[in-house]
């Protein structure tokens, strides 16, 4: 383990935890973090020691880069030359679980809303201002998703209706069409990821979107960058065939949503698949299928992205998928400065019928709030740490 106690031999009221600490050294030394961790926590949060609680916090920043998903990608699938043929390309969805096209949506579509989102984050300081603002450099400390500094920024683009128009352009909606039926409609949950550079610990885990969303099996997602995302941006990696396994269980994780799928072998056989993205490309990918983003190791700036979810008509949805996503405000706050009625409570002329919402496929396990104490304390060391580094080189 990366930290030892300064304490002399026996003075930091380890002795009688030797043995338990030898073995998760043996562990860890053969790779098997999880383990480790798994032998170490409940001894650590029982003892009531201190130092044998930030024994534990240590190992897990030492394992950070260790249990990171060290995945190859394989290419995926370009299927604009199945467009036009429904059958086909139906097939294709229902056989690999995502449907991956190229130069779907308009640029300028997307340079607008880019430039709204970069004008909100540089006014708070997390970017670059000026000339550069576009590029999304960063300047503070990544937000969490979900905490006081992350809402302010998606408090006031969650009322954006370039954002939430985005899901109702003419082109994405005749591809919706085409891979799921002419009824296809956006579901109003719109979401944003607004992605840090040099975090990866807080990079989207695999999960599926089920769990999140549940009503129908067959809601789909379109994800889309802003700009030019590549892998090593962040851009998103899918589980091809993934979605033939069921709901899969749930752990937590630090990145958004905050939970991570527990893959069974069965699943941990599919192939990992992803692309370099350009701006105007879109892939589409099911509800039970398992897809992460890729860790951003772009030391500077932003992976800034959207995502909507899509249904047929007489399908079923939650009542949370008719909500704003975090449903802070009111749709007549979000909808206060449009400029347009076009998209103002469209889905009431829609044709679903609203499912009872299941907590327990939402659940996480037992003692998850210890689980996220111990992983945000071993976060807030590892950025730190990190940070400090490159202080450091730069002034060398």
């Amino acid at each position: 383990m990366t930290i030892k106690s300064a304490c002399p031999d026996g003075a930091d009221g380890l002795d009688a935890y030797r043995e338990v600490l030898e073995q998760v050294e043996t562990l860890t030394k053969a790779g098997d973090y999880d383990a480790g961790i798994a032998l170490l926590q409940p001894i650590a949060r029982a003892s009531g020691s201190e130092e044998l609680m930030r024994r534990l916090i240590e190992l897990r920043v030492e394992a950070f880069p260790a249990m990171a998903d060290n995945i190859t990608l394989e290419p995926m699938y370009e299927a604009n030359e199945l467009l036009g043929n429904t059958t086909a390309l139906r097939a294709r969805m229902a056989s690999d679980g995502y449907l991956f096209l190229r130069n779907i949506v308009p640029t300028q579509r997307l340079e607008q809303l880019r430039h709204e989102i970069t004008e909100i984050l540089a006014e708070l300081g997390w970017i670059e201002g000026g000339r550069n603002r576009m590029s999304a450099k960063a300047l503070c400390r990544p937000r969490r998703e979900g905490s006081p500094k992350f809402f302010q920024a998606h408090d006031r683009i969650v009322k954006l209706e370039s954002f939430h128009s985005l899901a109702h352009e003419i082109n994405v909606i005749n591809v919706m069409r085409q891979a799921l039926g002419e009824s296809a409609f956006p579901q109003p949950l719109s979401i944003v990821r607004l992605i840090f550079p040099d975090s990866p610990e807080l990079a989207t885990p695999p999960h599926q979107d089920f769990p999140n969303n549940q009503g129908t099996p067959n809601l789909t997602a379109a994800w889309m960058p802003l700009a030019d995302c590549a892998v090593k941006d962040g851009s998103l990696a899918i589980m091809e065939g993934s979605h033939k396994y069921g709901v899969l269980p749930l752990t937590f994780h630090l990145g958004a949503g905050n939970r991570r799928a527990v893959l069974s072998k069965e699943v941990l056989k599919c192939r990992w698949v992803g692309a370099d993205f350009r701006a105007g490309d879109i892939v589409l990918f099911q509800s039970m299928t398992v897809h992460k983003a890729m860790e951003n190791h772009n030391l500077e700036h932003m992976r800034l992205s959207v995502d909507f979810r899509y249904q047929l008509e007489g399908e079923a949805l939650t009542e949370g998928c008719l909500q704003p996503h975090f449903n802070r405000f009111s749709w007549e706050e979000v909808y206060k400065d449009w400029t347009s009625d076009a998209f103002k409570y469209y889905w009431l002329n829609k044709d679903y019928v609203e499912a009872h919402w299941d907590k327990a496929l939402h659940e996480l396990p037992e003692g998850h709030v210890d689980e996220a104490y111990e992983q945000q304390l071993a976060y807030n060391i590892a950025l730190t740490r990190r940070k400090d580094c490159a202080t450091d080189k730069n002034e060398g």
